[in-house]
């Protein structure tokens, strides 16, 4: 694969995982565009068959550094972060509690400490095979298994309390 296919194909990747790091769209933009960069550099070194997952962690990494020169901690991303599949239209009322568990599983998620934030992110949200993530994250597979786990585990906890008529 060349290096501008490479970039083309997965840049909405890179965007996706950087903005669920930092947590702001225009952070995200940078970090992405940083690491679309070291991508295109690097593309020859891309690991054959595992491009998707090697994208992704030079986007986390990228995102990461960006958040490490700022200082900052990253925001739980609002609004439009999640991309909203359905293609019925849904009732009002389903509306306002779907966008306001999805306002929570956000914040969630946001609060989540690395590596547990980018787990759930690349797992649940960009669907990437567990192989895939161990590389992107260069954990051993059992780890990241028992990682997820925890991750899981978490994220529950926090929506019970934030939202307990909503979590069973």
């Amino acid at each position: 694969m060349t290096a501008d296919t490479l970039v083309q194909t997965h840049a909405d990747l890179a965007f996706r995982v950087a903005l669920r790091v930092v947590g702001d769209r225009e952070d995200a933009a940078d970090a992405a565009q940083d690491a679309l960069v070291k991508v295109w550099r690097h593309a020859a070194t891309a690991p054959a068959g595992h491009e998707r997952a090697w994208v992704a962690r030079v986007a986390r990494n990228a995102a990461l550094d960006l958040l490490r020169r700022r200082a900052v901690r990253p925001r739980p991303l609002m609004g439009d972060a999640l991309v909203d599949d359905v293609s019925t239209t849904p009732l009002p009322d389903d509306v306002s509690e779907s966008s306001e568990l999805r306002r929570e599983i956000e914040a969630a998620i946001g609060q989540l400490d690395e590596p547990f934030r980018s787990i759930i992110v690349l797992r649940e949200i960009e669907g990437l095979a567990y192989n895939e993530i161990a590389d992107a994250l260069d954990l051993p597979l059992n780890t990241l298994k028992v990682y997820l786990h925890r991750a899981r585990r978490r994220l529950q906890a926090a929506l019970r309390l934030a939202v307990p008529d909503l979590v069973p």
